[in-house]
């Protein structure tokens, strides 16, 4: 890090070099977030006898192995910049760089949105602020995220410039997808996970509408990791929706799904009681129909794929938690968590377990 910030500091005034008086604060690390390697700071400059702070968050992409294959930071980045022209509320880029020799890989900086997160870890449904708060503004802001998720199945995909999300869309080519990132989980790990696999064949053998072009939904922008823990929220209002690593083009209720499934892994995933205060599944379809102009069809199939993505995304995350010494190298956590929890019950249900 000693290196990283006079670097960062030189590339910055040769981007801005009316700028040359720019001076950088201290980096940190935050605490969440397993993909990126991210970076909080803040820029400092004066404007006449005023003295100006942009805070600010870089994202690099990482040197060794994420959570997905493939990882590509300069993608999200490319997603977030069709997004600064629509109403949601995008965090600000302030600049990209390709050329990894800068400061060893490619980077984009984003100006920080004020504001908080719902924790995950510890799951807000025990405590932490948003447990806090009182009912009717846990339902504000569940509302508001939800009806963000919404507003993104109604963005103009093609006028956004997201075309290039196209050479990997729709539900055969992200399974594909799945299927080559689990093997290489496995292959990272040295085991195998066989619920990952009989989840990947009932998905595949059960798709809605296979083979029938005529029938099947609209690809539209799909946020890929919708979720609370993705809303950032200040003063009773939506401020930052964050992390477009997994964007893609997918069925509308894709996201929707996934929003439901992440809310449940972190209560009946862990066997704890759900927020009170929080929409029920009903409602929040209803919400979301409302806000989207869609039909939630297919939500249950798409409820058993979002549990299996976010079953992989464990597997994932406990590798590196042990490669990194946080969890002992015989946790069982790869396979003991809310996600894998979830798709177990779906594998009894419909009978397709190992």
């Amino acid at each position: 890090m000693s290196e990283l910030a006079p670097r960062l500091l030189s590339w910055l005034r040769s981007a801005h070099p009316q700028r040359q008086d720019l001076e950088l604060g201290a980096l940190s690390a935050p605490g969440a977030g397993y993909s990126n390697i991210t970076m909080l700071g803040s820029l400092r400059w004066r404007e006449g006898s005023q003295q100006r702070e942009q805070p600010f968050v870089l994202r690099l992409q990482p040197a060794g192995d994420a959570i997905y294959p493939g990882h590509d930071v300069l993608r999200q980045c490319r997603v977030m910049q069709a997004l600064a022209a629509t109403a949601l509320p995008v965090p600000r880029l302030l600049g990209v760089e390709p050329d990894a020799s800068v400061l060893g890989s490619p980077f984009y900086l984003m100006a920080q949105i004020a504001g908080q997160v719902p924790n995950e870890n510890p799951l807000y449904h025990l405590e932490g602020w948003f447990h806090d708060l009182p009912e009717s503004l846990r339902r504000r802001y569940w509302v508001a995220g939800l009806e963000a998720v919404a507003h993104m199945a109604r963005l103009d995909w093609r006028a956004l410039g997201l075309g290039f999300l196209a050479e990997e869309a729709g539900l055969e080519r992200q399974l594909d997808y799945y299927h080559h990132a689990i093997l290489w989980a496995e292959s990272l790990a040295g085991r195998s996970y066989p619920l990952l696999h009989a989840a990947e064949h009932w998905l595949r053998v059960n798709q809605p509408h296979h083979g029938s072009r005529s029938q099947q939904a609209p690809l539209v922008f799909s946020w890929g990791d919708a979720k609370l823990g993705n809303c950032l929220f200040k003063d009773g209002e939506l401020a930052g929706v964050l992390d477009f690593e997994q964007a893609t083009l997918a069925d509308p209720v894709d996201d929707l799904a996934w929003w439901l499934m992440l809310d449940d892994s972190l209560s009946r995933g862990y066997g704890v009681p759900r927020l009170a205060g929080l929409p029920s599944r009903a409602e929040s379809i209803a919400i979301w129909e409302r806000a989207s102009g869609f039909q939630a069809t297919h939500l249950e199939y798409y409820e058993v794929y979002a549990a299996w993505r976010m079953a992989f995304v464990m597997t994932r995350i406990a590798q590196m938690f042990k490669t990194r010494g946080w969890i002992p190298e015989d946790s069982d956590m790869d396979e003991r968590n809310g996600g894998a929890t979830l798709l177990a019950a779906h594998a009894e249900h419909l009978n397709f377990g190992v």
